[in-house]
């Protein structure tokens, strides 16, 4: 049976999800898609191409691009959340109160914690939806997937986090292709904790790298902070340890690709690493409509580590970057801070 399937948000990511799940559809099922800026829609319904990101690559025919929110509703099977995080409270909050005629399948594709809360989004998304009454069931996108990869149907990975059977067969259904492999994975939290900590150990590498050191120095802040942010997911968010491994695509790839990669998150630490202060960064990324969502969760640690003052320690010194204006240098210092305790500690 064909599905009906809403994409919430058209930025540059969402148009590459847009344009990827166009091109592979199929059949299999339709495609409607809304964006808050009226002339993304106008240039999208009207010229078939974004007015911003990406002209070269124009939108297939048979996707319908809605002027309200509503007009995603009533009939859809799967609605794709495609929003930055901090817009995810206003979006869902909307979402809530629209009649929907089926059980939706709400896929989140934002990588980062809720800066107010500092809870995972998926906890704020079922805050909000379970005191609405809607009948939904709510899955996590992450992967190594960046925007000009997936226009050009690269063959790439991405993990599905949902804890209902098939809601999750239902998502691998919509994602797969012969350009995309799903991984799919029971484990939420896990899926989002690894999206949503990446994106700061993206920025950390890129400080690095801003600072002038080797490409050793880099995957050498890599593995320490992503040692920190193993324990952490499985320890205290409860997080399966198997989502922490190499071939998971939230994390052994999609890590590789955005420390490594040609990622906003990376470019913003290599502005921060040549001295630029946070907002100045911020502003310098903006002017290139680029998002940094691992600033929203750095925003959150304080809120989120509030309980577990000995945790992730190389992160409480990047948060002390960007929120304290402490020199990016610090951050080369804590990492390299027990260089001595190292030898006396090893067994003879």
């Amino acid at each position: 049976m064909s599905m009906n399937v809403g994409i919430y948000g058209v930025g540059h990511f969402g148009y590459a999800i847009l344009h990827n799940l166009a091109t592979n559809a199929k059949g299999r099922f339709s495609i409607r898609a809304y964006d808050r800026e009226e002339r993304v829609r106008a240039a999208l319904r009207q010229e078939r191409r974004h007015p911003i990101h990406e002209a070269m690559c124009p939108l297939p025919a048979d996707v319908s691009v809605v002027d309200s929110p509503d007009g995603l509703a009533p009939d859809l099977d799967a609605l794709i959340l495609a929003v930055t995080s901090d817009s995810t409270r206003d979006v869902v909050s909307a979402i809530g109160n629209m009649r929907w005629e089926r059980s939706l399948l709400i896929v989140n594709t934002a990588k980062a914690l809720d800066f107010q809360t500092g809870h995972l989004l998926g906890s704020l998304i079922a805050e909000i939806l379970d005191a609405s009454g809607l009948n939904y069931i709510y899955a996590a996108l992450a992967g190594g997937t960046i925007a000009a990869d997936l226009l050009r149907q690269d063959p790439l990975g991405v993990s599905i986090g949902c804890d209902d059977e098939a809601g999750l067969r239902r998502a691998c259904e919509i994602f797969s292709s012969s350009s995309m492999r799903v991984d799919p994975r029971s484990d939420v939290v896990g899926v989002e904790c690894a999206g949503a900590f990446k994106n700061v150990i993206s920025i950390c590498a890129g400080m690095v790298h801003g600072l002038g050191f080797s490409y050793g120095a880099e995957t050498h802040l890599i593995s320490r902070m992503a040692a920190e942010v193993e324990d952490f997911s499985v320890k205290r968010m409860g997080a399966s340890r198997s989502t922490f491994s190499m071939e998971s695509q939230c994390w052994g790839n999609d890590l590789w690709m955005s420390c490594t990669g040609k990622t906003r998150n990376r470019a913003f630490g290599k502005l921060l690493g040549r001295g630029l202060s946070m907002e100045t960064a911020i502003t310098e990324m903006s002017a290139r409509h680029k998002t940094v969502e691992g600033v929203q969760t750095i925003r959150a640690m304080s809120t989120l580590l509030g309980d577990y003052p000995d945790d992730l320690p190389l992160f409480r010194v990047a948060e002390s970057i960007l929120l304290g204006g402490a020199p990016p240098r610090l951050l080369i210092d804590a990492l390299m801070r027990d260089v001595s305790e190292c030898d006396s500690s090893r067994p003879a």
